[in-house]
């Protein structure tokens, strides 16, 4: 029997997946899902049909597209999911089995004991965590072939950077690092919210486990500023706008880099208004700041100049999914 960690950070633009087996334990396999989901549809190009069924799903007996099929069959201006409830949604589910589906069939599928680890955002934790793995264990269990167990946490999305620095590649504790004589702060930079957390000499501080708004703000802003100069606002050129500053428009490469500074300016100054409180004098004190998220790189270099103890990883995007993904294995070596 093998024993597998999955980490799903449920992002509002992304859900990023990490699993990994204890058999082969520094190996990873990783997935990105655009958090799109519609109804699906009857599609009459056999080609095109045969690449939707890998990301159809059926939830409730009604059958939804997810991901990269969703996102250009249904031609989508926002994300799904901007919302604070939207765990509680069938398209969330959608989202989750897909996942699921994923990370199952990359291991093939074997008799396995799973141990999933899900995110929230910070100030959802108190009031979500029991609701959002009850209804995991619900919805995934009836799908659990034979031989396979489950078991599901759900953390802090924020206290995932802590335990990507503090958990080896392979599940075992960090020999180097000691979060009980340590203090570290965290800033992860989500789509739906930017997420605080501070961890002193191995005790999480209830003040710091705040959040603000997060890269949202620069979709919304990048988004009008399109519309307002006659451009096309689909979610695929918003999204390329953001990460590249140009787009294609009528076969032409067009730069809008202006217009993603203008956007990226008060989503920045939310965030370092935001840390500011959050960390105060105490940031110059800290062995230093983790940044992580989807929008780390947009607003690394600014908050390494305010805090020069900032760090992050090889792959900020990734981290909440590579933190998450550490700590199953942990799980799974301790039980």
């Amino acid at each position: 029997m093998e024993n597998i960690s999955i980490a799903i950070d449920g992002g509002h633009s992304m859900f990023k997946i990490r699993a990994a087996s204890l058999a082969s334990p520094d190996e990873r396999h990783s997935f990105q899902i655009p958090t799109v989901v519609i109804p699906a549809i009857t599609l009459t190009n056999e080609q095109t049909r045969q690449k939707a069924e890998l990301e159809t799903v059926e939830v409730d007996g009604r059958r939804y597209f997810f991901g990269d099929t969703a996102l250009r069959q249904g031609r989508s201006e926002v994300y799904t999911g901007q919302n604070a409830d939207w765990i509680e949604s069938p398209q969330h589910d959608a989202l989750v089995l897909g996942a699921w589906r994923k990370a199952m069939q990359a291991f093939g599928n074997p008799s396995a004991r799973v141990h999933l680890v899900m995110g929230l955002p910070a100030k959802f934790v108190g009031s979500q965590r029991d609701t959002l793995r009850d209804r995991i264990v619900a919805l995934l269990t009836p799908r659990l072939l034979p031989g396979q167990t489950l078991r599901v946490m759900v953390q802090s999305q924020a206290d995932a950077p802590l335990q990507w620095l503090s958990i080896q590649n392979n599940g075992c504790l960090h020999p180097q690092r000691d979060l009980d004589s340590e203090a570290w702060g965290v800033i992860e930079i989500g789509h739906y919210t930017t997420d605080f957390a501070l961890c002193d000499r191995g005790s999480m501080m209830e003040y710091a486990a705040i959040s603000c708004a997060g890269m949202h703000l620069v979709y919304d802003g990048m988004s009008s500023a399109l519309a307002q100069a006659k451009l096309p606002t689909s979610l695929d050129v918003v999204d390329a706008a953001v990460r590249s500053g140009s787009i294609k428009h009528f076969g032409q490469r067009v730069d809008v880099s202006r217009l993603l500074n203008q956007a990226k300016a008060g989503f920045e100054a939310v965030v370092m208004d935001e840390a500011n409180r959050v960390f105060g004098q105490k940031a110059a004190v800290l062995d230093g700041i983790i940044i992580g998220g989807g929008g780390a790189e947009m607003l690394l270099d600014g908050l390494k100049q305010r805090y020069p103890n900032a760090v992050t990883s090889d792959e900020p995007r990734m981290m909440v999914a590579e933190g998450f993904c550490r700590l199953g294995l942990l799980s799974l070596l301790q039980s």
